[in-house]
């Protein structure tokens, strides 16, 4: 599908309301051209980015505070994970959807779009933790996380590969394109002692995500909220490469021959301009497009097209807005907005 940025807003997901409501309605007013669903963790801890999307993970053990998961080992796994791969090779992604309980903001975006599709959009997008992260954070009951067993860690990506495909196949039913990220946090370690993988492992488990979505006429996106490896990341076959460009916008600037050649290969920006923190209470929308158009004039600079980065560029807030109270999350969206806006007109 033909889609271009050209300073496009969307968001990276979370969002602290607790009306199911207001949260769909406010991306749809803030992002009128590629709408996400709400994850709205504050109404359940099974809306919580690293219990979303384990539904269906074989041998999965949630504990009594109801926050905690963790992958039991202690029996014989081997009928469980058989059970598994006999479900996945059926390749029918309604065989891991994700429930009403885990993600309603995302059932609330389809009503939705089925009760008046917006003239305005021009793609939609959903989003799925991405493999690295959750294998990352799931503990197996032998002390180490899943990243570290071989099994496990084949089993979350070909989940999380579902996932991201069943999402696709629910938006894909507007004629829109349809823009899937994978989010990985955990790539904040990539290349540290806390996470030891290699980076053919990690490329090779993000493109098996990518594909399942490529394949069928999606677009992927990778969102990293500190600083990470960004050649590796663009090095994989990420269609978006969504970066903090409030607090890191120079760190990834720094890689700027891999961003030429990461775009020539029609890749695109998500410039994450909007912090997510206190500081939205105090920035202002002339502060944010000042430091956007450094980052574009520093590229240009380099000898890249303004015309080649304004098709390739979208605009983002720099993370969730999960943590953040309701009017500062509604403060990030509404500049969000604006910014796309003040970037559209010039």
């Amino acid at each position: 599908m033909n889609f271009k940025g050209n300073f496009s807003a969307t968001a990276i997901g979370s969002l602290p309301h607790t009306d199911i409501g207001t949260a769909c309605e406010l991306m749809f007013k803030s992002l009128p051209e590629i709408p996400c669903w709400p994850q709205l963790p504050k109404i359940s801890a099974k809306e919580e980015m690293c219990i979303q999307y384990t539904e269906g993970l074989p041998c999965i053990k949630i504990h009594e505070d109801g926050k905690t998961v963790s992958i039991d080992v202690s029996e014989d796994t081997s009928g469980a994970l058989a059970g598994f791969y006999e479900t996945y090779l059926k390749n029918n992604p309604d065989l891991f959807q994700i429930s009403r309980d885990c993600a309603i903001g995302f059932y609330a975006m389809i009503d939705r779009l089925n009760k008046s599709p917006q003239k305005s959009l021009r793609a939609v997008k959903g989003q799925v933790v991405g493999p690295i992260t959750l294998a990352g954070s799931l503990k197996l009951s032998t002390g180490i996380t899943a990243l570290y067993s071989e099994e496990f860690f084949d089993v979350i990506i070909k989940l999380i590969s579902m996932k991201a495909y069943w999402q696709f196949t629910k938006l894909s039913q507007y004629g829109l394109p349809v823009i899937i990220f994978a989010d990985e946090p955990y790539l904040t370690s990539f290349g540290s002692a806390f996470m030891n993988i290699g980076r053919e492992r990690a490329i090779s488990a993000l493109n098996e995500v990518y594909e399942t979505v490529q394949t069928h006429g999606g677009l992927t996106g990778t969102h990293c909220c500190g600083n990470t490896d960004w050649a590796m990341l663009m090095d994989s076959k990420v269609d978006i490469v969504s970066f903090d460009a409030y607090e890191f916008m120079d760190k990834y600037l720094m890689y700027w021959r891999e961003i030429k050649a990461f775009l020539d290969r029609g890749g695109f920006l998500a410039w994450g301009i909007v912090p997510t923190s206190s500081k939205v209470t105090s920035v202002s929308l002339n502060d944010l497009v000042k430091k956007l158009e450094e980052g574009i004039q520093f590229l240009a600079g380099k000898g890249l097209s303004k015309t080649l980065i304004k098709e390739r560029s979208i605009i983002t807030p720099s993370c969730g807005t999960g943590t953040l109270t309701i009017e500062e999350a509604e403060r990030v969206m509404t500049l969000t907005h604006e910014v796309s806006a003040v970037m559209k007109n010039k």
